[in-house]
Parts: structure tokens; C-alpha cells; sequence
């Protein structure tokens, strides 16, 4: 799975349903790292959501 960093918060590429974050040619990568904020939409597996 490839993450990008935007405004300091990680999110997954592609962004995951529900995530207002927008792909802009961040640089992906393939690891998280610890001073991020971790986007709650991409990283989170919310109960009852269906993928």
C-alpha cells in the first residue's frame, strides 16, 4: 500500500471513501512514519463500512 503526506496527515493512495484529501503529486512512499497525524478515513477500518 503507498500513503502520501498531505498538511501533515498521512492518508492511503488512492484516498479512501469519505477522505476530502486530494492526491497532488505528493511524494508516495511506503512506510509511515511517527510525526505524522494519521487520517482517520484512510487508516481506520470504520465498523459496518463495507470496501
Amino acid at each position: 500500500m503507498l500513503y502520501f503526506i498531505k498538511e501533515n496527515t498521512i492518508h492511503t493512495h488512492p484516498v479512501a471513501q469519505g477522505c476530502i484529501a486530494v492526491y497532488q503529486r505528493e511524494q508516495l512512499r511506503d512506510t509511515i512514519p511517527r510525526s505524522v497525524e494519521e487520517c482517520p478515513y484512510c487508516m481506520k477500518v470504520w465498523p459496518g463500512r463495507k470496501d
